[in-house]
């Protein structure tokens, strides 16, 4: 049987005889992984998942640590591919933040594990680039999702893609693209956020976005 893997920070589950080098949604390494017991690999749903789907007003008390971790589950998150291009190297990874700043001038900000090959590229050309995926994006995410750069090509055999202005692969078959130049950063621990100026964006799609819990849902 294949082992499944929770991320304790956003609750992602993972199948695998290790935990992925990092999460696909927020970023974290393997360290902050857990081993689901056997049970609720089955199709029974773990504690957690079922306190943050519907928890009822009567739920049982957690200790402090559980706690924080629960109420990190209720922030609503879309799902993107952010994507980076330097020294003649492209590389994306998915990722769950991405917001807008401000509108004039048009600002928005990404955060990125520091361990990533896609933040060494963006550290590198101080550009970047953004693809937000539909909700059949199912395999984007898991393409940039599970893998380093350092070790494969994740735009080999993709042939949906373009190069956008600045330099940057983006995909096609997604609702929206960006693409920023990086005017500050802010050192966040484990992860940088980068805030860029908007420099080209195109709507390529009427679709509904992804969000995570749509896509743990659907996964």
């Amino acid at each position: 049987m294949v082992a499944k893997w929770r991320c304790l920070v956003c609750g992602y589950i993972h199948e695998g005889e290790a935990p992925p080098e990092s999460c696909p949604i927020c970023g974290v390494g393997p360290e902050s992984f857990e081993t689901l017991p056997e049970e609720e690999g089955n199709g029974q749903k773990s504690e957690s998942e079922k306190q943050t789907t519907a928890a009822p007003m009567n739920a049982p008390a957690l200790d402090p640590e559980q706690a924080l971790l629960q109420s990190l589950f209720s922030i609503s998150y879309g799902l993107y591919i952010i994507t980076a291009h330097a020294d003649g190297v492209d590389n994306g990874q998915c990722a769950n933040t991405c917001f807008q700043v401000t509108a004039e001038p048009p600002r928005i900000a990404i955060g990125i594990n520091k361990n990533n090959y896609t933040h060494e590229l963006i550290a590198k050309s101080r550009k970047f680039g953004v693809s937000v995926l539909n909700q059949q994006g199912h395999d984007y995410a898991r393409r940039f999702g599970y893998r380093s750069g350092r070790d494969v090509d994740k735009f080999a055999d993709l042939p949906e893609v373009h190069r956008g202005k600045s330099g940057v692969l983006l995909l096609d078959n997604v609702v929206a693209t960006f693409e920023a130049e990086v005017i500050a950063e802010l050192d966040a621990g484990t992860h940088t956020i980068f805030l860029g100026e908007v420099k080209y964006g195109e709507v390529l799609q009427k679709a509904e976005p992804m969000t995570y819990a749509y896509f743990r849902a659907t996964k």
